[in-house]
């Protein structure tokens, strides 16, 4: 009996849909924690922080979202890739900025 729900969940929830969803949690209280820092100090290094997390988190719903409804299907490489540049953008100028 015990066995049998396992794989009910097993079949009901992928790991990796978890591990995502965990992810996206995670990117979203960083952004939180950023965006409180930054009304706190004012530095703009961590706006650069906070805008990188809130577009990882973007990121990983419009993937989620994709998988379930295939929106953008053949531009969604390049949609995520895109994101990804910007991310790395916002913490290039996160690090280099004054």
């Amino acid at each position: 009996m015990l066995s049998n729900i396992f794989l009910v969940l097993q079949s009901t929830f992928d790991v990796g849909q978890i591990i995502n969803l965990a992810i996206l949690i995670f990117s979203l209280v960083l952004f939180a924690l950023a965006i409180t820092a930054y009304k706190n100090t004012k530095v703009k290094k961590i706006a650069f922080a906070a805008a990188a997390f809130a577009l990882f988190a973007i990121q990983l719903a419009i993937e989620y979202v994709d998988e379930a409804v295939h929106i953008l299907e053949d531009q969604i490489d390049v949609v995520l890739s895109l994101i990804t540049l910007g991310i790395l953008l916002l913490f290039f100028f996160a690090v280099v900025k004054k």
